[in-house]
């Protein structure tokens, strides 16, 4: 016989516990379901920020409270317990090919004394412990290790069921489990929406890092020469939350890890490199779809996104989405009706804000210049651009920084000119092709 509950939730990443312990927390009976023996356990990719209010982010502006240890959320009337470190940075430089030339996103001055916005990397395990807990209080049922396999619309809400053997029925269901969602998958969500590509990506934790202006995420382009050599090698870096001089850094491969930090242009900046971790993470990509719901299941975070909710998208609609169903029960409207607050809440902030496509053109803007383009660029831009570190608005930043030089850029370099009037986020969404065709096919 199924166990019943007001609200299963499959998952157990950051949107998942927060959806939990907010229901909970409100009365309704809640189990979550999780596949790994632990929440708090990290094993993918992940920078491990969070994207604090110099710039409006699914129109939310969220700070952090130092001295009450929160994470607050203003537009949303809510916050987040955070008994975790963290570690400020200042700004988002992207490094020409030569290692000293760079377009600055934000004032690291300004904001390094005091005088603007810091950002910041956060311990996730804390993070995740903390609300793992919290449910634990609420009166969450937590069922671990446990592979869901199975999910359908019941008479009487969403029947879930798991290799372990385990049955279970909500009245309503919560998808939480993220970019490569199962659930999206069974119900038939990713049917009507977009695939984009399959991408994998390596990370890794280094020590011995030092170089000036160390507090900030940047990014760039190392190229190998050598005959047979890697040629353009991409990578990006910011500060680790575990040591001072430890850092996230982001090359795709131990082949590039080694070439960047022995043997490129910016071998300078580490000195005696330690590896102390390392993650990885493939993602299938797709378009949003129409809606963040289906049979009375409701979808949040990265299950129905494009990709980078990041933890601020993933606490948002956890915990909205948990409200909604709340007040669905309480009204009497167990059906899509009663949890349309949610949904119209979701187009207005994610898909109707955001358009993945700006995020491809950020994405591959800078990779399609060549070496020299990029060193004449990055040294022509002079201005400091406005600080921002939303996936989804990097580009039209940087378009829009670069503008006040074109005149100058089409006098000295009329081809670069060419290039970057002529991209759009189509050519954006056409260079992804070659990863579009390494997908899934069965993956709908």
């Amino acid at each position: 016989m199924a166990k019943k509950y007001d609200l299963v939730i499959v998952g157990g990443g950051t949107s998942g516990l927060e959806a939990a312990k907010t229901a909970a927390g409100n009365g309704l009976r809640v189990a979550l379901l999780e596949r790994k023996s632990r929440s708090d356990k990290v094993q993918r990719s992940c920078a491990q920020m969070f994207l604090m209010n110099m710039d409006s982010f699914y129109n939310e502006r969220m700070h952090f409270s130092r001295e009450k240890k929160k994470w607050i959320f203003p537009a949303n009337n809510f916050s987040v317990n955070y008994k975790g470190g963290y570690r400020e940075f200042y700004a988002c430089h992207f490094i020409a090919p030569n290692s000293e030339d760079r377009i600055e996103i934000g004032d690291y001055e300004a904001n390094s004394s005091g005088a603007g916005v810091a950002a910041a990397v956060f311990d996730k395990t804390a993070l995740l412990q903390g609300l793992f807990e919290e449910g634990i209080a609420a009166g969450v049922d937590y069922y671990m290790e446990r592979n869901v396999t199975y999910v359908r619309r019941v008479s009487g809400g969403v029947e879930v069921k798991t290799a372990e053997g385990d049955r279970l029925v909500g009245t309503f269901c919560i998808a939480a489990d993220g970019i490569n969602s199962r659930l999206a998958r069974l119900t038939g969500l990713n049917r009507d929406r977009v695939f984009l590509f399959t991408a994998s990506s390596i990370s890794y934790y280094v020590t011995g890092v030092e170089f000036d202006r160390s507090e900030m995420i940047c990014m760039g382009n190392a190229y190998d020469h050598s005959p047979g050599g890697l040629g353009s090698v991409h990578f990006c870096m910011l500060p680790s939350v575990y040591r001072e001089d430890e850092y996230w850094l982001y090359v795709n491969g131990d082949e590039r890890l080694d070439f960047f930090t022995k043997k490129s242009n910016f071998s300078r900046w580490f000195k005696n490199v330690e590896v102390t971790h390392k993650r990885c993470a493939v993602i299938g990509a797709w378009g949003p779809p129409k809606e963040p719901f289906m049979d009375n299941i409701i979808f949040v975070g990265d299950s129905c996104w494009f990709a980078e909710a990041e933890n601020t998208g993933a606490l948002l609609s956890g915990h909205r989405a948990a409200n909604a169903v709340c007040e669905a029960l309480h009204t009497g409207k167990p059906n899509r009706d009663g949890v349309k607050n949610y949904i119209s809440w979701w187009k207005r902030n994610w898909s109707e804000t955001h358009d993945y496509r700006d995020f491809l053109c950020y994405a591959v803007f800078f990779r399609i210049f060549s070496e020299d383009e990029l060193n004449y660029l990055h040294k022509t831009i002079t201005q400091k651009l406005f600080w921002s570190i939303n996936p989804f608005n990097l580009y039209g930043h940087i378009t829009r920084g670069i503008k006040p030089y074109m005149d100058k850029i089409k006098k000295e370099r009329p081809s670069l000119a060419e290039k970057l009037e002529n991209f759009t986020p189509a050519q954006a969404t056409a260079m992804m092709k070659p990863a579009t065709r390494i997908g899934f096919p069965a993956y709908r």
